[in-house]
């Protein structure tokens, strides 16, 4: 779920954002930083901000992270600017060049990929309108502009307390100025959403706002809801038959979300395709052989079950053109990127057939491994073993905007690399004991 809460200065939009994600256990997205850490990167730089070339040549070698270990942190190049970056200097270069197309288009990409890999709040200027326009619930908050000046300049005191602080007239024409950098700009202007909730927070208090934006956060639908009842029948059927016999447990459930996915992990058992599917929380799709769907019975089982069938004189062609439209259909769907069930258990080279849909599609990769399958079920056994233990871990979503700036005939090979090393990753996180979020 995207709760995004926008707004101008001093409308008390950061400290509601960061308490709002706190009481909801989301993680909270300061995007005024990204601009503010890109801005002090020209300031580091010597680059004029004025110079909108160069200003655009510096975001190649702009490399943005958060550390959320116990306080945020944010870094530049691996040097941490948590500190600098919230002084005024910085505050009114991150305003004038985030009206340049390439260095907003360049933090949406940043955002977006935030915003995929888990629940959050994102605060900033036009999260509703432009980042998230899909947000699960939008909140503009405004204020009148006297408190706003009042604010920042208690702000500023508190901040800086050594400093000689700004008259609350010189702050106020600061914000108007910001405003209307930020209102006029033709990219991403500043406004409220059409379906966002205007809230004026003049007159209310901290925990009055966050009060009221708790209570309109739309209820979680859950994902078991919609699911077909047949699929719900097999699904809620075959977990608990893998839950019983072999204490299945499923870890990083909270990667995967809404919309198009390709859904890949290791090959190792007969057991695979099930257990990817009932670990994950929505219905995900197939593809098998067209034969199996004469079978009585079978057939209308397995299709019931989302299963679409390729036929054998054009498999290659064919597979890859129902991926593609149940991708274009915002569709889950399962793939096993090595090509056949491994016979000694070890992760072996992917075939190059996913990573084409990947780029053709553009669609969000979400790696798993599947631990203990291949004891209880390995491919040169008729029958599975009867009890076991096994684990299926999801890792965080692989966008494709990690690749977009590849050459054209590296991407695939990149995607590759990348994904065999996700599920490398996964493996030794579960060997070293499971703790924290999946990486």
């Amino acid at each position: 779920m995207i709760i995004t809460i926008d707004g101008p200065s001093g409308t008390g939009k950061s400290t509601v954002a960061r308490e709002v994600a706190a009481r909801l256990q989301f993680t909270f997205f300061d995007t005024g930083a990204m601009y503010r850490s890109f801005a002090w990167k020209i300031v580091h730089d010597g680059i004029d901000p004025a110079n909108q070339e160069k200003v655009i040549d510096a975001l190649s070698s702009f490399h943005f992270e958060i550390s959320f270990d116990q306080e945020r942190a944010y870094f530049v190049n691996d040097r941490e600017v948590t500190e600098e970056i919230r002084t005024r200097e910085i505050s009114m270069i991150a305003s004038q060049i985030a009206t340049y197309p390439e260095v907003r288009n360049h933090m949406v990409k940043l955002q977006r990929k935030f915003g995929r890999s888990c629940h959050a709040v994102f605060e900033g200027r036009d999260m509703g309108t432009i980042v998230f326009p899909d947000a699960d619930l939008k909140i503009f908050l405004t204020a009148k502009p006297t408190v706003r000046a009042e604010r920042r300049y208690k702000e500023l005191i508190n901040k800086y307390p050594d400093n000689e602080p700004l008259a609350i007239h010189q702050i106020q024409e600061e914000l108007n100025l910001r405003d209307k950098n930020d209102t006029t700009r033709s990219i991403s202007p500043l406004k409220a959403a059409p379906d966002a909730i205007v809230i004026d927070t003049s007159d209310s208090t901290i925990d009055e706002v966050v009060e009221k934006i708790i209570r309109l956060k739309p209820k979680t639908q859950s994902r078991f809801s919609t699911m077909k009842f047949i699929y719900w029948l097999v699904y809620s059927l075959a977990r608990g038959f893998f839950k019983l016999f072999y204490r299945l447990k499923i870890y990083g459930e909270k990667h995967i979300q809404k919309g198009a996915g390709l859904l890949i992990a290791n090959h190792t058992s007969f057991y695979d395709p099930p257990i990817l599917s009932i670990s994950c929380n929505e219905e995900v799709h197939f593809l098998a052989r067209e034969s199996l769907f004469k079978v009585p019975l079978l057939g209308k089982l397995i299709r019931a079950l989302n299963t679409h069938p390729v036929t054998r004189e054009s498999a290659d062609i064919n597979a890859l053109r129902q991926m593609i439209r149940l991708l274009s259909e915002d569709k889950k769907l399962i793939i096993f990127p090595e090509g056949a069930r491994s016979k000694t258990g070890k992760l072996h080279h992917f075939k190059p057939g996913f990573s084409f849909i990947a780029k053709k599609t553009k669609a969000t990769i979400y790696p798993a491994f599947i631990e203990g399958a291949y004891e209880a079920w390995p491919s040169n056994k008729k029958f599975p073993s009867l009890f076991g233990k096994v684990t299926c871990v999801f890792g965080s979503p692989i966008l494709w905007e990690e690749f977009e700036h590849l050459p054209k005939d590296e991407i695939e090979k990149h995607v590759i690399e990348r994904c065999m090393h996700a599920i490398e990753d996964l493996k030794l996180w579960l060997e070293k004991g499971a703790q924290g979020m999946p990486p």
